[in-house]
């Protein structure tokens, strides 16, 4: 890639260029004109001293050889007059006279193109080497004309008729050196060149300035354009002095202020949308025609068991290792119609998934992928399961009593009918007692389905001091004790205050003391503790009797969970008794732990806030 330059150096050069040219031109025609212009001075300056030469010579070429003889001398006295080269040369080209060498050492000079023109009558003009003088020289040479009278004739009388019907008899020849005119022409131009240097430096001066005054506000508003796109739209550009560059960064800073506007709505939006999508409940994939994830939701990803940000720009088939679930991609990438299906994803415990899918399009109305949406429904497939089984349960349960009492209702009327009532008395204590057991029964099922939709009895948590909760526990369930001879003792401090609902807390720890009763052998042992430790009081009930095997306490919490369903049915129990303490263990932010060892017993243990 070309590197690219400033425009201060692009601008400028060409400005140097430009005025380089331009004086370059000026100096050569300058040049060109000056020497054209001491040429042509030189040339009329030589014309004229010919010209005045001409009518003193030819006096002297007319008069006798002695007179001939002072051509020479007076050439070079008239030469260092007028500081020009005087030559005066016979047809014949011998020189006779020359004002800057010696006519005896000269050579016949007939050849050369002046003396040629001379002798035909015209001036002669010529610019060449001269041998004698060794440098380049001017020359001017005009004839010198005797008419048939043997007198001379003037200049003025020198014309083409004369020099046809008169003789030439010499040839006035002026010259001076061109070397001196070239010697002008350099110092003028080198005057011009120092003038064309200052100039230049002058130039470059004023166009460098220039040109940064041109590019200084560009390379600002540069730089603000950069910091446009590095996001700080905030930034505002200075206006430049000249009309288009204020239009300019006007219009830039009207498009900074739109832009950071426009990403500002666009960034509230994402945020809601972003509160949105991560607040859902249900889980949520959007996947385009490849089966790459183009974004998902915190509980999507919490399915996958995967954090969602690693997942995007991920094949789905990587997360998704299910087969129902691939089959349903599948499905729902191949129409156009939303699909729906429910499927089992086997992880640390069984999730049902309720889905559905919905084709995505762009804004050209084509299909870029799919949206898939997952309902966790695993805890209401549970709640029907409990249902279910909650429903057969009741049946059971009540079908005991309600056949017991059946069947003894039919025995007391045929026994009415034969007026045998020996037996009548315990017939009717039989159905007592399964009546009661029934009224019992229906009873922890109203309370535990008040507890379980958080209505019950009016709950109103106050500060109550447990000793005294304790003490009216042991008060109900003490006759229960000494009737299987029994030993119940509490050791819990006055001083322990704890804020809960003393009716609820009553009925949690009756159940406890009534199922140790219940199920422990008699004369047996059961020990109440309190202890307060780090803001929580813990409520200990431990019995001593035969205990459960360890594979029974996650359940014994279940409704109508039993662990000898024979031994419970003839206490009179309804297998709903620990489920209710948990409910209501859990109404106090509390929870409910037991241990038990087979045949040493078993210590139910309440954690509660102080």
């Amino acid at each position: 890639m070309n590197k690219k330059q400033k425009l201060i150096w692009q601008i400028f050069p060409s400005f140097l260029v430009i005025i380089l040219l331009s004086l370059s031109v000026v100096t050569w025609y300058s040049t060109r004109y000056f020497k054209n212009f001491f040429l042509e001075n030189s040339e009329k300056e030589l014309t004229i001293q010919a010209k005045l030469l001409q009518n003193k010579f030819a006096h002297l070429l007319i008069e006798d050889r002695e007179a001939i003889l002072q051509i020479d001398s007076q050439c070079k006295k008239v030469g260092e007059i007028i500081q020009t080269r005087v030559t005066i040369v016979l047809p014949s080209g011998v020189v006779v006279g020359d004002s800057f060498g010696r006519v005896e050492t000269m050579e016949n000079h007939l050849a050369r193109p002046e003396i040629q023109a001379a002798l035909e009558g015209r001036r002669g003009l010529s610019i060449r080497y001269s041998s004698t003088l060794d440098q380049n020289m001017m020359y001017i040479a005009f004839p010198v004309i005797r008419d048939n009278q043997g007198k001379s004739v003037t200049p003025k009388e020198s014309t083409e008729s004369t020099v046809l019907t008169n003789q030439v008899i010499a040839v006035v020849r002026t010259a001076v050196s061109v070397s001196e005119i070239d010697k002008k022409i350099t110092d003028v131009r080198n005057n011009i060149l120092a003038a064309l240097i200052l100039t230049l430096i002058s130039a470059a001066i004023a166009s460098f300035y220039v040109a940064r005054r041109i590019t200084k506000p560009l390379e600002q508003m540069t730089k603000g354009a950069i910091e446009f796109a590095k996001g700080n739209l905030n930034n505002r550009l200075a206006a430049p002095d000249t009309q288009e560059l204020s239009q300019l960064a006007r219009a830039m800073n009207q498009m900074a202020a739109k832009l950071a506007e426009k990403i500002q709505d666009f960034k509230n939006r994402s945020h809601e949308l972003e509160a949105v999508h991560t607040s859902m409940q249900e889980g949520v994939i959007a996947i385009d025609n490849n089966e790459q994830i183009i974004t998902i939701n915190t509980a999507a990803a919490r399915i996958f068991d995967f954090p969602a940000p690693t997942l995007k720009k991920k094949n789905i088939l990587e997360v998704a290792r299910n087969y129902e679930l691939q089959t349903f991609i599948q499905r729902a990438l191949s129409t156009h119609e939303p699909v729906e299906d429910d499927i089992l994803i086997e992880r640390g415990e069984p999730i049902v998934l309720n889905i559905h899918s919905t084709a995505l399009y762009d804004t050209h109305k084509e299909r870029m992928g799919t949206l898939i949406i997952f309902h966790d429904i695993t805890r209401i497939r549970r709640l029907e399961m409990m249902h279910k089984a909650f429903a057969a349960n009741v049946s059971h349960e009540l079908k005991t009593p309600l056949t017991t009492i059946k069947g003894f209702i039919e025995t007391l009327q045929q026994m009415l009918e034969d007026k045998e009532t020996q037996n009548s008395e315990t017939f009717l204590k039989i159905i007592e007692k399964n009546v009661n057991r029934m009224v019992e029964l229906i009873n922890d099922l109203l309370a535990l389905s008040r507890l379980e939709r958080l209505e019950g009895t009016d709950i109103k948590f106050e500060s109550h001091p447990l000793a005294m909760l304790l003490e009216g526990v042991l008060h109900i369930c003490q006759p229960w004790a000494e009737d299987k001879n029994i030993q119940i003792t509490m050791d819990c401090s006055e001083t322990i205050i704890v804020r809960i609902d003393p009716i609820l807390m009553e009925q949690a720890i009756i159940n406890l003391l009534d199922n140790a009763i219940k199920y422990n052998p008699e004369k047996t042992r059961i020990a109440i503790g309190v202890i307060c430790q780090e803001g929580v009081v813990v409520i200990k009930v431990q019995d001593f009797g035969t205990g459960m095997e360890k594979e029974h306490l996650p359940k014994i919490f279940n409704r109508f969970y039993r662990v000898d369903k024979g031994r419970s049915r003839n206490e009179g129990g309804t297998g709903l008794g620990l489920a209710i303490v948990k409910h209501i263990i859990q109404y106090h932010s509390g929870k409910i732990e037991v241990e038990s060892l087979r045949g040493q017993g078993t210590t139910f243990k309440i954690s509660i806030p102080a």
